[in-house]
């Protein structure tokens, strides 16, 4: 995606404003379930489900996070007890996880001029620090703000993630931008009023960005880390 001219001043001028960079994990650092596919991830939720009697059959979906929030609404039990395989299965996938490309970059270049990074994530806590240990990353994000155990209502698109972010980082919404790649990211980003940038590897999801207000759309994470030098 070549940007215009004048989006490409309206990015550096986002990211250069802010004194806080505040990333979604899968997607924008990682492709999580690259080498532990997610459907494959679905398919053992469900079968664990089943053997421990909560029943997701309506919950038609490949998507793990989807269903664990149908294991809260079987009962806060059941949800926790799936909650628990899951986080087992997103750390397995985190050990093979691939870097999205420019991510790693995008980080070391905040962090060089200036910026803090935090990651703001649905997935949990655990696997995305499995993630950042094995690329010499944990020393570059300020603090990883992922899943509260337990409390799925939480997750985005509730802006909780993204007000609890700002806290830790002393900001206000105004100091931050936040860098997503899904429909639920900007609306978390919107409610928080912090500036949002989509990541978009597909033309359909640059629309649904557009379209949940974020204010540049990029398929480039590169191009991320190109409009933060001076």
């Amino acid at each position: 995606m070549t940007l215009p001219t004048g989006t490409r001043t309206q990015l550096a001028d986002l990211l250069r404003g802010a004194r806080v960079l505040l990333l979604d994990f899968d997607g924008p650092v990682a492709h999580l379930f690259a080498g532990h596919p997610a459907p494959e991830v679905a398919a053992a939720v469900r079968q664990f489900a089943t053997v421990h009697g909560i029943d997701l059959s309506e919950t038609r979906t490949d998507d793990p996070l989807v269903l664990l929030r149908a294991a809260y609404r079987h009962s806060p039990e059941s949800g926790r007890d799936v909650e628990a395989h899951v986080i087992e299965h997103e750390t397995r996938a985190a050990t093979v996880a691939e870097p999205t490309p420019g991510a790693h970059e995008l980080i070391r270049t905040a962090i060089a001029t200036g910026h803090t990074v935090l990651i703001v994530s649905n997935n949990s806590e655990r696997a995305i620090r499995t993630y950042l240990a094995r690329h010499d990353l944990t020393e570059q994000v300020a603090q990883i703000v992922g899943r509260p155990f337990g409390h799925p209502e939480q997750m985005k698109p509730d802006p909780h993630l993204l007000h609890a972010a700002l806290d830790i980082a002393r900001a206000a919404p105004s100091d931050a931008v936040f860098i997503g790649d899904s429909i639920t990211d900007a609306l978390a980003g919107t409610a928080a009023g912090v500036p949002c940038i989509g990541y978009a590897k597909q033309p359909e999801r640059a629309e649904g960005l557009a379209d949940a207000d974020a204010l540049v759309v990029v398929d480039d994470m590169h191009t991320l880390a190109t409009a933060l030098r001076p």
